[in-house]
């Protein structure tokens, strides 16, 4: 019997501990009483699945208050009723309540963020109070992070003890901060955050999340690459350059991937990947060449190389798109000069389209020559058949 009695209170207390992962804050302002409309019977009731909430005033003034509460079962809608009855004027107010329709939000607690309900007589900012998983749960220190569904915020490292954010963190339902700036942060592998309401002994918290403390990836100088085009059309000669603030450490590489963008898909695939060691990044610069024309993003990250040769990743660092544009291809026509009379030397129109300028042309196998203007005629010094290849400033041809 001792036994069972001991299960069933850890089954419970277990059931209570998962059960206060979500919550709900709800911010209500209640208007000023209304002597020109004298209101009575007024309404202002949200609910929730278990939980509930009825709100009046009869205030010369705005009132604001603030209701937290867990959300322990599984609620599909919020309801909400603002009403009152005017004992002066006859206009009534019914806002989700007959004869006006129902008025619901759609509901999970998992992912509800924020509603606003407006009443007859006061207003609702509904929040939902659970931080969401996060894309990643690794994060360097002087990475922005942001996190969401929250009011008052509290973060550890490791096994220590939680720590209120900075006040200018506090009842905000989103913050952005680096984790270097709340200090305390070196020889930490782990930091916890969890969200809720109130301060000190009083105040309730919903889950918590953790993230991995990872070294950090030297930054862009630009998040947008330099880049240069193709040189010859439908050839991979394009580049992008990347440059860094801060060079690798001695016992690191980079790891780069590049994205590009597919128009039938609508969105980025991954295309190939390259490393390159310390020695090999000169001035802080790395460049990517042999790229096609197209539109891009490389992704990127610092990996230390450890004394098991394992290989540890750093923040992954994403640069913004950037196009590689094409070149027109280069096209050329001849047109042959007859000779007008026999002392006369023929010659040869040559006009040029696409490519870049300026352009050269080869004549029977001599020398490259310039190409003057465009269109521009040459002399041919002997009669019968020639050959001529006309090339631009890249040394593309015609294909």
């Amino acid at each position: 019997m001792i036994k069972k009695l001991l299960f069933f209170i850890l089954f419970l207390g277990s059931f209570i501990v998962h059960g206060q992962e979500v919550g709900i804050l709800i911010k209500s302002t209640l208007y000023p009483y209304d002597k020109l409309i004298g209101w009575h019977s007024a309404k202002h009731i949200i609910k929730i699945g278990q939980n509930s909430i009825q709100k009046g005033t009869n205030s010369p003034v705005d009132v604001i208050e603030y209701d937290f509460f867990y959300i322990n079962d599984n609620p599909t809608e919020i309801n909400c009723i603002g009403s009152y009855i005017s004992s002066i004027d006859g206009n009534d107010c019914k806002v989700g309540e007959y004869p006006s329709p129902p008025y619901n939000i759609p509901y999970n607690k998992y992912d509800f963020r924020y509603s606003l309900f407006n009443g007859c007589t006061g207003s609702s900012e509904i929040m939902g109070i659970y931080i969401p998983q996060p894309d990643t749960n690794q994060k360097c220190a002087e990475e922005v992070m942001t996190l969401t569904n929250g009011w008052n915020w509290q973060y550890k490292y490791n096994d220590g003890e939680w720590t209120d954010f900075p006040s200018q963190f506090q009842e905000q339902t989103s913050i952005s901060f680096k984790i270097k700036d709340l200090g305390g942060h070196e020889n930490k592998s782990q930091i916890y955050f969890h969200a809720g309401y109130g301060v000190g002994s009083q105040a309730k918290y919903t889950n918590t999340r953790s993230y991995d403390i990872i070294g950090c990836s030297p930054e862009l100088v630009d998040k947008k690459p330099i880049t240069t085009n193709v040189k010859c059309s439908n050839e991979s000669s394009g580049s992008a350059t990347l440059q860094f603030k801060t060079e690798l450490k001695d016992n690191q590489e980079f790891l780069f991937n590049l994205f590009k963008y597919n128009i039938d898909l609508k969105d980025f695939d991954f295309l190939s990947s390259a490393s390159s060691l310390k020695k090999d990044i000169k001035n802080n610069t790395y460049i990517w060449n042999n790229i096609a024309h197209g539109t891009y993003f490389i992704k990127y990250q610092a990996q230390t190389n450890t004394e098991t040769n394992d290989k540890v990743g750093s923040s992954a660092i994403k640069t913004d798109s950037f196009i590689i544009e094409d070149v027109q291809p280069l096209t050329f026509n001849l047109t042959g000069i007859q000779p007008k009379c026999s002392t006369d030397k023929g010659g040869v129109l040559i006009t040029v389209k696409g490519g870049t300028s300026p352009y050269y042309y080869i004549l029977d196998n001599e020398t490259k020559k310039l190409l003057i203007k465009n269109p521009d005629t040459i002399t041919l010094s002997k009669d019968g058949d020639h050959k001529v290849i006309v090339v631009d400033s890249n040394n593309c041809i015609e294909k």
